[in-house]
């Protein structure tokens, strides 16, 4: 009987509506998953930006440190000369150099304070945005694998209902099944189905012409909605067992 067909059809509509849901929350696992990755990149490379920049800094300052070093002992050295010095031009000519060592060591000591205050300054910013940053790269790892491990349920979950589905059209005339198979193929939304009720269909709420609402009452055959083209199922109501007059 075909009312008994279209029944099935109807629960085979219900298997390839999780089917399509399915598939889709499984096609968008991977994508979800190199947006999440993209992000970790982009957060693991700011942090490895600034602990860059302050190695760097860092490695500025040891050479003007050991510089200055070298220039502290070159004056140590310049100074204990003076008691050797044999007449005034000497002695004006070591003052000059002692002068010049100075303002070198002077000048250097404060750049080596301005690089000590933007290594203190980006020290702080790493601090500040560290914490936050690693703990957010932690949840996008961990949802990483929550989405891993869930494209693995879900490919179970399909694998089930494959079979179930197999199960189902195999009491299902052929001729029946591929009517059905290519108004869902060319579905949008996946839907090939719709229940007919008070001359309304519900796979798009359009107002079915009588003629075609008796026939889809007495279900002799195959009828579709003229708009959605779904197959139309009707709804039997304990007080309307007849089709329309």
């Amino acid at each position: 009987m075909l009312l008994d067909e279209l029944k099935k059809l109807k629960d085979l509509q219900f298997i390839d509506s999780q089917v399509f849901d399915l598939e889709e929350e499984l096609d968008s696992l991977p994508e979800q998953n190199e947006l999440l990755n993209a992000k970790i990149t982009e957060m693991e490379g700011k942090l490895k930006e600034l602990r860059s920049a302050i190695a760097i800094q860092l490695e500025e300052k040891q050479k003007r440190d050991d510089i200055l070093k070298k220039g502290e002992d070159k004056l140590k050295t310049i100074t204990g000369k003076q008691s050797a010095i044999r007449n005034k031009d000497e002695y004006n000519a070591l003052l000059r150099e002692i002068d010049n060592i100075k303002r070198f060591n002077r000048d250097l000591s404060d750049e080596i304070a301005e690089i000590d205050k933007e290594i203190e300054f980006k020290n702080n910013e790493l601090k500040l945005i560290e914490e936050e940053t690693v703990k957010k790269i932690e949840e996008n790892r961990k949802k990483m694998s929550e989405n891993e491990k869930r494209v693995k349920e879900l490919d179970n979950t399909l694998e089930k209902i494959s079979e179930k589905r197999e199960k189902l059209i195999q009491n299902i005339r052929p001729a029946v099944y591929r009517k059905y198979q290519r108004i869902f193929e060319s579905s949008p939304n996946g839907k090939a189905i719709a229940l007919a009720e008070d001359r309304v269909c519900h796979g798009c709420n359009m107002t079915l012409p009588p003629e075609l609402f008796n026939m889809v009452l007495r279900a002799t055959r195959i009828e579709v909605c003229p708009n959605c083209q779904c197959i139309l199922i009707p709804v039997k109501k304990e007080n309307k067992e007849t089709p329309e007059q």
